[in-house]
């Protein structure tokens, strides 16, 4: 039987600019995002009638998913409804991304799964019929189909492609720590209630940043904005202490070697704070967030080829 893998990779918001709320109740946003090399891997086969999806960790123990809202599941049989699928099959997650934790988790599985049925069935499906059916069952969704440097629009479900210069995703690489703290139910939604008119932004950030990684630029802190930064330290008990902690732990690596310190952002609706950071700077200051409670871990950008290859394993 072939069993088809390929990543599920972390999604980081680069910018993160909520423009207003629709009619709809859906808010329109600008957003610059990239994949990461922090990445769950989902596998594939198919055959039988059963439709069979598991999560486990590195160790092979069991990770507990709401099966109620399994958006893999979801995925599956929007996929079903659009192009029905002649067998079954069975899909396993190995998780690696915190669950909750703002960084795509669960929709880029879902969007891993879609481009696996694609080429396991052999589905004539384009990119965007694709990404279409993962809006469906979410709006990070499709961001996560296409993969490396998207830009985002309307709810996120509209994504373009962004060129970068070849190997530069290579010279800079991000500190991610998210935090262990209570995180809310419906999380997104209830951030997105918590904003305000001066959250809203006008996607002026992240034009600017599409414009200078098309040009070659590495992103740099001054680059990167999200809206939620003030309503998710209100929301999130314990939020600010952990960005302090972070902050500090950026300012000593920094120091060090005689950097000026960057202030941490917001990865998503949270609570997953990111920096932009040297190398050397990320990794000192890693080390010192290790010793406390949390995941704590440096990450580097993924080129689109990258970041959706698929392999029979």
């Amino acid at each position: 039987m072939t069993i088809w893998s390929t990543l599920g990779a972390a999604k980081l918001n680069l910018t993160l600019e909520v423009i207003g709320k629709r009619e709809d109740g859906f808010h329109d946003l600008a957003s610059v995002a990239v994949s990461l090399d922090l990445a769950d891997e989902v596998r594939l086969s198919v055959g039988g009638d059963e439709r069979s999806v598991s999560y486990r960790d590195d160790g092979g123990r069991a990770v507990s998913i709401e099966t109620s809202d399994d958006i893999v599941r979801r995925a599956w049989s929007a996929l079903n409804d659009r192009c029905p699928l002649p067998a079954g099959g069975t899909a396993e997650v190995v998780k690696r991304i915190p669950v909750t934790s703002g960084l795509g988790g669960g929709s880029t599985d879902a969007a891993a799964f879609l481009r696996l049925a694609r080429r396991a069935w052999d589905l004539q499906i384009s990119d965007e019929e694709l990404c279409a059916i993962g809006a469906e069952v979410g709006s990070d969704v499709p961001v996560c189909v296409v993969g490396g440097p998207i830009l985002m629009a309307g709810r996120g479900e509209r994504v373009s492609p962004i060129s970068m210069a070849s190997g530069s995703e290579s010279e800079w690489v991000v500190l991610l720590h998210r935090p262990e703290i209570p995180v809310p139910a419906a999380k997104t939604a209830t951030m997105y209630r918590s904003l305000r008119s001066s959250d809203f932004r006008d996607g002026a950030a992240t034009e600017a940043l599409v414009q200078s990684l098309s040009s070659g630029r590495p992103p740099s802190a001054a680059d990167c904005v999200n809206s939620f930064d003030r309503p998710a330290r209100e929301v999130m008990q314990g939020l600010a202490g952990s960005w302090r902690t972070m902050g500090a732990a950026i300012a000593r690596a920094s120091i060090g070697v005689g950097l000026e310190a960057v202030t941490p952002l917001l990865a998503g609706a949270g609570p997953t704070m990111f920096a932009i950071l040297r190398p050397d700077v990320a990794e000192a200051a890693a080390r010192r967030l290790r010793d406390g409670n949390g995941f704590t871990c440096v990450a580097r950008a993924l080129s689109r080829e990258d970041a959706t290859a698929i392999r029979v394993v």
